[in-house]
């Protein structure tokens, strides 16, 4: 029989703390806090981190990296410093039965080297232990502490070089090139089989074991150091549940841990040790086991105790400070809940110690400030406590927090905040850890934690200011530690006692006595309840005021957190625990040595009780409340383990000669003598799958009846999986120490057996089979039917993802798997899974090198992903690399063409219009790159021919008006140019003409306000770029059209500009330099005529400017030469605008025609001559020195030379992929070209007519008043908080007949240039019409309706289109075809009558006919809502059932039936929505489309799961019909009624007691839109706008403004007067479409 080892020993932090510094001096690594195992704070395990500080933050990466750094017994140096591979120590060793330890050295041969065990346990463990370790993985091992080697270490790991030689094999092998065994052998792990024999070769580390850096020696230990991994399986079920967020990751989750598993078994190791608190977790949650839990390994954990010494709880250093604090606890030594409840509610166990349990349980952590164990605070220290005295206790009912805040702003708390709660998310924070251990932690701590900026005097002074001071609560140190108030900074004071001690020490008896009493014993277990219990949730968390807030987004893992240990109210406790079972200083304690004279005092101090001094029935009602109570908690004692694995001590290395061979239990390290050939294709097969066919009850039966084991502690391992997996789905343990007891009895199977999934239940059951033998192996685990296809590929896909290398190793290797067909044979759903631990590789720092490799996965993500997960899983990313400030080439990649084109078709217009387009646009305008400027221009030139003229102007020249004044940069003025010259004339002169008019008149008439000089320098700036826009333009309109809109019946834009004296010169040079462009595009004639007449005024002040300004010589700048005619022009005085326009007039007019305009040219003249030394020159011989006149920035501007213009910079430069004659064979090119030639080759353009508006597309779009385009900081500084964003003009655009009868509803494309309209048609039966809104005509329809559509739904991007009169009719947008129709049989459902009142009602309904004339036949369908995110519609029915319909495989899936007791006329389904809108967002409080909200014709509203089907809420939401539901967000509801109303509905509140009505219609709101923070409704004739997110003290009873939609025919305004049937939202265009009950269409704005 196996003898258990000596037991080893740990130590106190400080201890812990010191040995490290000890031991470790100089190697970089600080001690941050300990690991234990044990509620009290002795470890032998610490985490340590780089320094921050020092040499070392110089030398290395700044980014903070932490590690474990595990003690482990025994320390004789027997090696010498090596790395561990091909060593003796990989020998296998096995303990036998008679105590002695077998070195196998040589399997071949037989020798065998014997000891006895007692003598030479410490070396042979030792040597167990490190043989385990480098057994299993790559390790270096140091037989003595050399701390270069250990620094050497982490740098190699900070440095991701570790690993690097796997991932360079495996990125040869994609290329069919071998070079090692390294990659094949990894290959191997993670289930590529190819190679049968090929073993591994010691030098791979599995991707699921955790990485040792090394291990090392010290003079009685040894130390392991691996990296410290975030979080644990634990962490994640206690504090972030919902980060397994699906079944297929449970799979994938356990698939790993499996796979681990079965490299351990494979390696002769069994665990031991699986239980939740052991599988480590990566941020990406990648689990991971440590070598160093495995069992006979953390036996191991400790130092050797000295020779002689007692084993105790203390710690086992023996000059230990801390070691009269904790020599009175009786702790067990395992965490048995229920042993110590027991105890303490005997009075056996202290409240301290009871407490310290419940917080191990918690998971919180000794030395580490983030979670601490937290403790009550029991008096105020305003006075000595007395327990005969109620003043100075606190009150154990209330949480601290609700003492310290006061119930009234906790109630105001919780009904004014957004997510209703009292407290925060945390009763003990960092900041009150690090506050109240100030004196003895660090400054670094401190400044880290507190403040940044370490204030000594700013901490607490005293015991009672600090009870004051927090609303937390407190720390067990101030029960146990008078070392705390002794501060070790000489800055700061030590914390000061209260008046009635005299000493730290005293102070700490008194303040145990004082949680010790009675009176605290008999109240405790409020305390608990609040803290630990039932009041951490439902209606007793409100009553006790104790709702905490929420997480932000519950699926992120968290490692710290509330959890709730117990559902019930915690028992009082029945008797205290006496004095000097916890009190150690009983000669020096007054209690201790005080004989009272009264005899119950006395009694009860020795803790025993006389019999008639309790009622028994009293003590009986309480035992029995305290035994119910622990029965309902088991879960608190979890079991994982089928048989007891501390008396099997070091049994995973002996196994019986029967079932496996020494030969098998030795692989050979050896290098591969033939390379086997490997082949790429069969490795790219293994990624093919199907996950269509099924996996569950009926496939895993033949699985269960071939699973066997063969060794029995491997089996014990399999054991521990089953229950792990059922505690995930279950959120409880399956086994607690009764239930297991009673199991390995009697066989009877745990009740929650049956609550488990039937597939999960199968694979549970056959792991925890009571006989060994019949448990399956790891191996035969992962061939269950429980891992789909999916998971086993997307497994072998990521693994080699976690390898520690460089990411752009990673990189490529990933990119080159998926280049080659990976991603599209697992499908779109293993891809969609795969994605969160790939995309995030792909980031703006990528070198030029791995750039190429990212955008090639992006783009391979982008094929196959759904368009839902491209919106949440890669928009993000390529919104995050455009908004990087820094150039990358991968920005400048994305902005290719052809990626945004491929990004545009995925996502739809809508979404790229919403998240990428306005980053495009900030990264032309505020770029310092060229080469990034140029691709945005490129890509906003391109898409504007696509996006049609509403959107270009509110989405792309709107938003570089904008820009104006704000820094633009040369590619904007010439994208906004180019824009004008690609969709024409019309476009120009209707559209951005107007838009630049109204910015540079607003500019010139705030110029002529004071205002401060910010305010006066963008003002410039914006007339800077308004004119050089403008002369860009100039430059590709023709003459006519320049003549009539700049120059004839108006005076000259520049003209304004060059009057205005005191502007800035700048503005005035580029001004006059504009102007000198225009002459020239319209001829000296026509400038003679339209130019020379407004100038008079202008040379006339000029002429007598230098007199009244006294100015006497011009600047050196404008003094030009025939030797210097190539410098530039400056203006320096305004004077020489006088030497920019005359001269140049002079010679390209004729000097007499100037002079006959110009009263005062003599003295131009003269001044000319005496200031500039001019004379009169041919024209020929002026434009060269006018090229000089230009300003750099109206250089840029200018877009007539073809050489400026970005494209060939772009193409040529940038490396972009797309050529220049595959752009222009697009609809998306730049139209350089055609648009170019026109100009550039002769002067036809001058006579071009513009067709007449009817045959333009967008003829009836307006053109834009004088509010547009003036740019932000020509307005108010701040707008009014009431203002809306979008102002309806309530004016009708257009007009057209789509139906001979009612339009009933409509559906708006996102690219929003189709309409769908439904109504009646001939003969009354219901038709479809298909619109294109730029010409508005209808190009096609659907006419298989026999009744009037009452819905219609644009199916996603795949083109189909959704129609329901009664049936849902599928087909397809652009022909019409029908493809499926989709009804419900009526035999399944009674036939309903309606009674005499029902009828009536539907008489008084004006807009019933169609929609509800067969509603009483329940098995028609009402309405339709399309869920875009999983592609389903939800049809509400008439007699209140909800049927779903999975629109990718046209077939009806589960119907919700509403009650019997409800189908009638008045339960019929009116309106659906579902949750929130499919955008991508962070931070969300429920998932998306988790529930669905139905509408019905009684004014109910049901809010239902969406998974389930189970109704959440049921409530009264209007008084009559709801006609439309929507859900702008998460928690919101928006509905209307024919009862007149509005309302808003916030579902994080009582959906009762909610006041948020909008009134004010005078009929029934029979439709809105939801936009944004903008709802657009219609009544009648009338429409009204209003916001949804005001504040909620002002939403109430709200008047809605109402608002009559008029119409314009030549000149005369006229009101509309027809009934307004529906309304939906154009809102990338602003405009809204609306349809009438007369059968027309209207676009408004």
């Amino acid at each position: 029989m196996a003898r258990s080892p000596p037991v080893t020993a740990a130590m106190c932090p400080e201890c812990l703390e010191r040995r490290v510094r000890s031991d470790l001096a100089g190697s970089g690594l600080s001690f941050v806090h300990v690991i234990s195992d044990s509620p009290l704070p002795f470890a032998s395990s610490a985490v340590v981190q780089i320094a921050s500080d020092g040499a070392e933050e110089r030398n290395w990466s700044q980014k903070t990296y932490d590690f474990v750094l595990v003690a482990l017994n025994g320390g004789k140096t027997f090696v010498d410093t090596k790395k561990c591979e091909k060593t003796p120590l990989e020998q296998p060793i096995i303990y036998t039965d008679d105590n002695r330890c077998e070195v196998q050295t040589d399997s071949s041969s037989g020798i065998e080297y014997t000891e006895d065990f007692q003598n030479s346990y410490s070396s042979n463990n030792q040597l167990l232990i490190v043989n385990t370790v480098t057994k299993l993985i790559p390790v270096y091992y140091s037989g003595r502490i050399s701390i270069s080697e250990i620094r050497e270490l982490i740098a190699s790991y900070m440095n991701l070089k570790v690993e690097e030689n796997v991932i360079s094999s495996l990125n040869l092998l994609c290329e069919n090139k071998i070079s090692g065994s390294a990659g094949l052998d990894f290959l191997n792990f993670v289930g590529f089989s190819a190679f049968d024999d090929l073993h591994p070769s010691g030098c791979v580390r599995h991707p699921n074991i955790l990485p040792v850096l090394g291990v090392v020696e010290s003079s009685d230990c040894c130390y392991m150091l691996h990296p410290k991994a975030p979080y644990t399986l634990e962490n994640i079920m206690h504090y972030s549940p919902k980060a397994l967020c699906s079944d297929w990751h449970i799979r994938f989750l356990m698939y790993q841990i499996i796979s681990a598993l079965a490299y351990l078994h494979d390696s002769g190791v069994h665990h031991g040790n699986l239980k939740p608190s052991t599988i480590l977790m990566s941020d990406s949650l990648w689990p991971y086991l440590s070598i160093s839990d495995i069992y006979h390994v953390r036996q191991n954990w400790g130092f050797e105790r000295p020779k002689g010494s007692t084993p105790s709880s203390c710690c086992v250093a023996e000059d230990c400070s801390s070691r009269p604090i904790h020599t009175s606890f009786d702790l067990l030594s395992s965490l048995d809940w229920s042993s110590h409840f027991k105890r303490w509610w005997a009075g056996e166990l202290s409240n301290y110690e009871y407490l310290l349990v419940l917080n191990k349980l918690a998971g919180r952590r000794w030395g580490d400030p983030a979670f601490h164990p937290v403790m009550p605070w029991v008096i105020d220290f305003t006075v000595r406590p007395d327990e005969n005295s109620d003043i100075g206790w606190r009150d154990l009912t209330k949480s601290k927090w609700r003492l310290a805040k006061g119930d009234e702003q906790l109630d105001f708390t919780y009904s004014s905040s957004e997510v209703p709660h009292h407290v925060s998310d945390e009763c003990l924070s960092e900041l009150a850890v690090c506050s109240y251990k100030a004196r003895r932690l660090s400054k670094t701590i401190l400044r880290s934690a507190v403040r940044s900026v370490y204030e000594p005097n700013e901490y607490p002074s005293s015991m009672q200011r600090l009870y004051q001071w927090t609303p937390d609560e407190c720390i067990p140190d101030f029960y146990s530690d008078p070392r705390i108030f002794v501060s070790l900074h000489s800055e700061m004071s030590d914390l000061a006692l209260p008046s009635w001690v005299t000493s730290s020490e005293e102070f700490i008896c008194l303040h145990r006595d004082a949680l010790e009493s009675d009176r605290v014993s008999q109240q405790l277990h409020h305390w608990i309840d609040i803290t630990f219990g039932y009041k951490l949730d439902g209606e007793a968390s409100v009553e006790a005021k104790n709702v905490m807030l929420p997480p932000s987004d519950p699926s992120r893992p968290k490692s710290i957190g509330r959890r709730q240990l117990f559902t019930t109210p915690h028992p009082k406790r029945h008797i205290s625990t006496p004095h000097p079972s916890y009190h150690n200083k009983v000669e020096s304690c007054a209690r201790c040595q005080a004989k009272g004279s009264n005899s119950t005092t006395d009694v009860a101090s020795n803790g025993f009780i006389p019999p008639d001094m309790l009622s028994q029935v009293d003590y009986l009602e309480e035992f029995e409340q305290a035994t119910i109570f622990m029965e309902l908690e088991h879960h608190l004692d979890p079991k994982y383990n089928y048989t007891d694995t501390s008396s099997c001590y070091c049994s995973s290395v002996k196994y019986p000669k029967s079932h496996i061979s020494d030969q098998e239990m030795l692989q050979s390290d050896t290098v591969l003598s033939v390379v086997p050939d490997f082949d790429f294709g069969s490795y790219l097969e293994c990624f093919e799958c199907d996950n269509s066919s099924p996996m569950g009850y009926q496939e895993l039966l033949p699985w269960k009846q071939k699973s066997c084991s063969v060794i029995e502690h491997h089996a014990n391992d399999i054991f521990s999986i089953g229950c792990m997996l059922a505690e995930i789905y279950l959120r409880r343990p399956l086994f607690d120490a009764s239930l297991l007891a009673a199991y390995r009895e009697t066989g009877m199977l745990p009740g929650a057996l049956n609550e488990l999934p039937v597939h999960v239940g199968v694979l549970v059951e056959s792991c925890i089979q009571r006989e060994w033998k019949r448990r399956p192996s790891s191996k035969h685990l992962l061939d269950s039917p429980y891992f789909p296809p999916s998971v086993q590929a997307a497994y072998m896909f990521l693994a080699p993802l976690q390898l520690l290398c460089t990411s752009g190793d990673r990189l490529k290797y990933v990119a080159k798997l998926a280049s080659e067909g990976t991603l599209k044979a697992m499908g779109e759903f293993s891809a969609e899974m795969c994605a969160p631990y790939c995309l995030p590789f792909v980031s703006s720092s990528l070198s030029d090198v791995d750039t190429e490799s990212g955008l090639c996965l992006l783009k391979e993500f982008l094929k196959c992903l759904s368009v839902q997960a491209t919106k949440q899983l890669i928009l993000h990313i390529i919104q995050k690399i455009l908004q990087a400030p820094e150039y990358s080439h991968l920005k400048v990649s994305l902005l290719q063409d052809s990626f945004v084109r491929e990004l545009w078709k995925k996502l739809g217009k809508q979404t790229y219009i919403e998240n990428v387009h306005p980053l495009v646009i900030a990264n032309l305008c505020n770029s310092p790159n060229k080469i990034i400027a140029s691709a945005a221009s490129i890509v906003l030139i391109g898409s504007s021919e696509e996006l049609g003229i509403p959107i270009t102007i509110h989405q792309t020249i709107l938003p570089l008006i904008h820009y104006f004044g704000k820094g633009l940069c040369a590619d904007g003025i010439e994208t906004l140019v180019r824009i004008g010259g690609l969709l024409g004339e019309s476009f120009t002169v209707k559209q951005i003409l107007p838009l630049l008019r109204n910015v540079i008149l607003s500019c010139i008439d705030s110029s002529k306000v004071i205002k401060p000089e910010p305010q006066h320098s963008w003002n410039s700036f914006a007339l800077i770029d308004g004119l050089s826009a403008l002369e860009g333009l100039v430059s590709v309109l023709p003459v006519k059209a320049v003549l009539k809109e700049l120059l004839q019946d108006q005076v000259c834009l520049h003209i304004k500009v060059l009057m205005l004296i005191h502007l800035d010169l700048r503005v005035i040079q580029v001004a006059a330099t504009a102007l000198v462009d225009l002459c020239l595009r319209i001829g000296p004639d026509n400038t003679a005529i339209y130019v020379l007449p407004h100038l008079k005024e202008l040379f006339a002040e000029l002429a007598f400017y230098h007199e009244s300004s006294a100015v006497s010589l011009p600047s050196e700048g404008l003094k030009i030469s025939k030797g210097n005619k190539s410098e530039p022009i400056k203006m320096e005085s305004r004077i020489d605008l006088m030497f920019l326009l005359y001269p140049f007039l002079a010679s390209y007019v004729g000097i007499e025609k100037l002079r006959e305009c110009c009263s005062t040219w003599f003295l131009l003249e003269q001044s000319l001559q005496r200031l500039y030394n001019w004379k009169l020159e041919p024209f020929s011989e002026w434009s060269k020195t006018a090229e000089n006149m230009k300003d750099p920035r109206s250089q840029s501007g200018n877009c007539i030379p073809s050489e400026v213009f970005p494209t060939e910079l772009l193409f040529n430069g940038a490396g972009l992929s797309v050529s220049q004659s595959e752009i222009t064979k697009t609809g998306w090119n730049v139209a350089v070209s055609r648009q170019g030639s026109r100009l550039e080759h002769g002067t036809s353009s001058d006579n071009l007519c513009s067709s007449t508006s009817g045959n333009q597309p967008w003829f009836w779009f307006p053109s834009p008043d004088s509010s547009w385009g003036t740019p932000d900081f020509l307005g108010r500084s701040s707008g009014l908080k009431d203002e809306f964003q979008w102002k309806i003009k309530a004016s009708v655009l257009y007009s057209a007949r789509a139906h001979p009868g009612a339009l009933r509803s409509l559906a708006v494309h996102d690219d929003e240039c189709t309409v769908f309209t439904g109504g009646v048609g001939p003969g009354f039966t219901g038709s479809i019409q298909r619109w294109q809104l730029p010409n508005m005509n209808c190009t096609s329809g659907y006419y298989g309706h026999e009744e009037v559509v009452n819905s219609i739904c644009i199916l996603s991007t795949t083109g189909k289109v959704a129609s329901c009169d009664g049936t849902i009719h599928v087909w397809n947008g652009q022909t019409g075809k029908l493809i499926a129709a989709h009804t419900e049989s009526s035999t399944s459902f009674p036939l309903q009558t309606a009674s005499v009142e029902q009828a009536n009602m539907l008489n008084q309904d004006a807009l019933s006919g169609g929609i509800l004339s067969n509603a009483f036949r329940g098995s028609l369908y009402t309405t339709m809502h399309y869920m875009s995110s999983e592609d389903k519609l939800v049809a509400g029915m008439g007699n209140g059932s909800i049927r779903f319909i999975d629109i990718s495989q046209d077939r009806k899936l589960h119907l919700w039936k509403s009650d019997s007791a409800e189908i009638s006329f008045s339960s019929l389904v009116s309106a659906i929505c579902s949750c929130g809108s499919d955008k991508p967002r962070t931070g969300r409080l429920v998932d998306s489309s988790s529930w669905i909200a139905a509408g019905l014709s009684s004014g109910y509203c049901r809010l239902l799961d969406e998974r389930s089907g189970k109704i959440i809420a049921v409530w009264r939401a209007h008084d009559g019909h709801i006609t439309k539901l929507a859900s702008p967000e998460d928690h919101l509801i928006v509905s209307s009624s024919l009862d007149k109303t509005l309302r808003i509905w916030d579902l994080r509140r009582k959906l009762e007691t909610q006041s948020n009505i909008f009134r004010s219609h005078s009929d029934g709101i029979f439709d809105f839109s939801v936009w944004g923070q903008d709802l657009v409704s219609v009544s009648r004739n009338k429409i009204s706008l209003t916001s949804l997110f005001r504040p909620t003290s002002e939403i109430g009873h709200q008047q809605l403004v109402l608002q009559n939609l008029y119409s314009t025919d030549r000149g005369v305004k006229s009101k509309n007067m027809s009934v307004l049937s529906t309304i939906s939202v154009l809102p990338l265009s602003r405009l809204f479409v609306v349809g009438t009950e007369d059968g027309f269409l209207k676009i408004c704005h």
